[in-house]
């Protein structure tokens, strides 16, 4: 094996180790993430509200409606009852008793209307509830599912750890700086394969003629002119 066939293959168990790191940390955050399951708890809790407000409205339009009517009830007894005498009397208790009619017939209208919205606002903190229930059996059935991939990147990066102290013992030395360094600076990725003989793998510029004839040896360090990273080429 070749010092730079074995920067490459370190390489390629890196890559893996940080795929597989980055998954996890992917899926820890899914696991921690309960946003659908409060998101709907929210609306469960607005839809209560709403619900609460619907019978209170109804309950002061019931209200308003009774007292109407018991005002309208009274102004008649008396003036039935002959307790309301004289012509302008009479007519004014008329008047009034026809303004509280007018009053409950309206109130009625609304209080239709508002029965027809708390039956709207019942049905909406059914079908939010039912949504919660939903979310809440979807969240933990991925969470399930986000465990249990967990779990197995964790033990594969046992694995890729034990192959990666493996692939250390067969790189040189004085390369092992070069190849972290370049790692750190270019998002992880320090060896870059040569495709079709000429072109770098990762930035896709064509070398030069004499980095083409440089790194077919395999002997040394060849790094791109472009990108800067350590040039591998396959045979």
């Amino acid at each position: 094996m070749s010092r730079i066939s074995a920067l490459f293959d370190l390489q390629q168990t890196d890559s893996r180790i940080d795929a597989a790191n980055s998954r996890i940390a992917y899926l820890t955050q899914l696991l921690e993430d309960n946003a659908l399951v409060e998101s709907a708890r929210q609306t469960v809790s607005e839809a209560e509200a709403a619900l609460v407000k619907s019978r209170s409205s109804l309950k002061e339009l019931e209200d308003a409606a009774q007292k109407l009517q018991q005002h309208a009830n009274d102004l008649e007894k008396k003036l039935y009852g002959g307790q309301i005498k004289g012509n302008k009397e009479m007519a004014a208790a008329q008047l009034e008793i026809e303004t509280f009619r007018q009053r409950k017939k309206e109130t009625d209208d609304k209080t239709v209307e508002a029965m027809l919205g708390l039956e709207e606002a019942e049905a909406t903190l059914k079908a939010a509830k039912e949504s919660l229930v939903q979310a809440a059996k979807t969240t933990a059935q991925g969470q399930v599912n986000h465990r249990r991939e967990r779990d197995e990147l964790e033990a594969a990066l046992v694995l890729l750890q034990v192959e990666r102290a493996k692939r250390l013992k067969m790189v040189m030395p004085p390369d092992l700086p070069v190849y972290d360094k370049i790692r750190q600076q270019k998002q992880g990725v320090a060896v870059a394969e040569v495709m079709y003989g000429k072109m770098c793998g990762k930035c896709r510029v064509e070398l030069p003629l004499a980095k083409q004839k440089e790194i077919k040896g395999g002997t040394y360090i060849v790094l791109c002119p472009s990108c800067g990273r350590i040039l591998y080429h396959k045979f």
